[in-house]
């Protein structure tokens, strides 16, 4: 029966937790850090105060697990395919750099990533979201196209982290482009013209 009591406190814990995280999610994304208070999410959450201060210590905790999250959807948005034949890799490693541009065109994911989490969280913590999420996922593209011999060998760590960076400038100058779609074709040539340096068409 104890057991059964704990197994129960621990998924009514676990439920207030997401609560609170899908509720500043939806609120940071839509006002933005600054504009949002723990009180402002407690409401949302339907949960008192001190239940939030139970699961996090303050909003910038509260925060980076919210950007955790979208990170993660973000980054399953573009998930490495085993089933892709060889011949179809370059073009599938083109057009998943693309879904990950597009994955950061909704607003409130523009706000919570591309703005705020570069502003409240530090460096390290930003960093090491990154390199779990996104810099992981291109590794695994790239690891890929190597092994098939689509692209040339290359560093693979360094090779997915400027990769990883150039990405992340693109998704912000489409943010900031009064004409989005323009914006998103310029910088996927020119992604696509970069990528197109290591390309090794006659090994595919």
């Amino acid at each position: 029966m104890g057991t059964q009591v704990r197994s129960k406190k621990v998924e009514q814990g676990d439920a207030t937790r997401l609560a609170l995280i899908e509720a500043a999610r939806a609120l940071f994304g839509a006002r933005g850090y600054s504009e949002t208070s723990l009180d402002d999410i407690a409401q949302a959450a339907g949960v008192t105060k001190g239940a939030l201060y139970h699961h996090f210590e303050n909003k910038e905790q509260l925060f980076r697990s919210v950007f955790e999250l979208v990170k993660k959807e973000l980054s399953g948005k573009v998930l490495v395919s085993s089933h892709v034949p060889t011949e179809a890799l370059w073009d599938d490693l083109v057009a998943r750099c693309r879904a990950f541009v597009d994955a950061h065109n909704d607003p409130h994911v523009q706000r919570i990533v591309l703005i705020d989490a570069r502003a409240v969280l530090s460096w390290e913590q930003w960093n090491e979201v990154e390199n779990k999420y996104g810099v992981v996922m291109l590794r695994a593209l790239l690891r890929r196209a190597m092994h098939r011999g689509v692209i040339a060998s290359q560093p693979l760590h360094s090779l997915s982290m400027i990769l990883s960076g150039a990405l992340g400038m693109c998704c912000t100058l489409v943010a900031n482009s009064t004409d989005p779609e323009a914006a998103r074709e310029e910088v996927m040539g020119i992604i696509e013209r970069l990528l197109s340096g290591l390309h090794q068409p006659s090994k595919a």
